[in-house]
């Protein structure tokens, strides 16, 4: 019965350790198992049936049946205190075996962890002391303090994962924000600070999906300043990076919208991307913009100048490609600058 059990664990049959467990979880798991078996066991310990017994000794008026029925509890009493003794010895051994065998597999796995403290030495070594004890209070005296310090130890492994976790999380949240900044930077024009010409050729085929799946109408507007390359030939470049910059500065201003995508196309010539705008409202907001251009003055340390706008604006149709759309507008623009600039030519005012 328990002997076989005591003499398995011996011979090493009980289950293996599972590696993604801790020490002392399959510790936990040994001892259920181990109890959950012992308990097995108690019920096939001999019953003594006292009430038949009884029954025999108060009907029988014979002395010998009398005799017998005393020499027959008298002999299963012993039996049953002979099975119990057995039964605490070998739950003690068995106990002992699982407890030695836990007690390797954590001084395994503390050493590879350098946790071999000096606090864990003096316990293992009173560990060792009760388990060769067959006194049972030495035993769950060293069996109670090997859970706390196992469970100190769990505390503390969680409390430097916690801390591993949390350095790493704040790294990678440092290596995304730079990641997004550089992301971001190569999308944006040096000069100006507003996106550049490649960023442009991605955001204008995501407008045109949407424009064509939700039916809603966008339009874009190309927008070249008028007689730039004089300003470059008076003022010289400086002045003219200058100028760039105030005016890329004045588009987002007054294109405020999240919808509204601004870019460097080339050179003085800008585009405003809107999404979810149809040409009437686009042109409405490019007029306003031409009328507050004509009346800015800029300073550049001692250079004054204003400076003027010319833009053609096409709305988006369905199944037109980014090539052709942003031709339409290129054309529109060249029709403004022919009608003397500083105006808007759009797709209804031309035709």
């Amino acid at each position: 019965m328990f002997g076989k059990k005591a003499k398995e664990l011996d011979a090493n049959e009980t289950p293996e350790a599972d590696p993604r467990l801790s020490s002392w979880q399959n510790f936990n798991r040994r001892v259920s198992d181990f109890l959950i078996q012992s308990k097995a066991d108690l019920r096939t310990l001999p019953n003594i049936d006292i009430k038949s017994l009884l029954e025999i000794a108060t009907s029988t008026r014979n002395i010998a049946d009398l005799r017998d029925v005393l020499d027959t509890l008298t002999t299963r009493f012993e039996a049953a205190r002979t099975q119990e003794t057995l039964h605490l010895n070998q739950y003690i051994s068995g106990l002992r075996s699982m407890l030695w065998t836990s007690l390797n597999q954590a001084s395994a796995q503390l050493g590879l962890q350098n946790r071999e403290t000096e606090q864990f030495e003096q316990l293992r070594m009173h560990m060792v002391q009760a388990l060769d004890s067959d006194d049972l209070l030495q035993l769950k005296v060293a069996v109670k303090d090997w859970i706390v310090m196992q469970s100190q130890l769990s505390q503390d492994r969680k409390r430097q994962q916690d801390e591993t976790q949390a350095h790493f999380k704040q790294q990678l949240s440092r290596l995304q924000n730079e990641l997004y900044q550089t992301q971001t930077e190569l999308k944006l024009d040096g000069l100006t600070q507003v996106y550049n010409r490649k960023a442009f050729d991605q955001e204008i085929l995501k407008t045109l999906q949407i424009a064509q799946l939700s039916g809603r109408n966008a339009t874009l507007l190309i927008l070249d300043i008028d007689h730039f390359k004089h300003v470059n030939d008076t003022y010289g470049h400086p002045v003219g990076d200058k100028v760039l910059q105030q005016f890329a500065k004045l588009i987002v201003q007054n294109f405020p919208s999240r919808t509204d995508f601004v870019a460097r196309y080339g050179g003085e010539e800008f585009i405003v991307l809107m999404s979810d705008c149809d040409i009437s409202e686009a042109t409405a907001k490019a007029q306003k913009f031409i009328t507050l251009l004509r009346k800015t003055t800029m300073m550049f340390g001692g250079v004054t100048l204003r400076i003027t706008v010319s833009i053609g604006a096409a709305e988006s149709r369905p199944y037109e490609k980014a090539d052709d759309w942003v031709k339409r507008a290129d054309v529109l623009l060249y029709r403004a600058k022919d009608q003397g600039r500083d105006c808007c030519i759009t797709d209804l005012s031309a035709a």
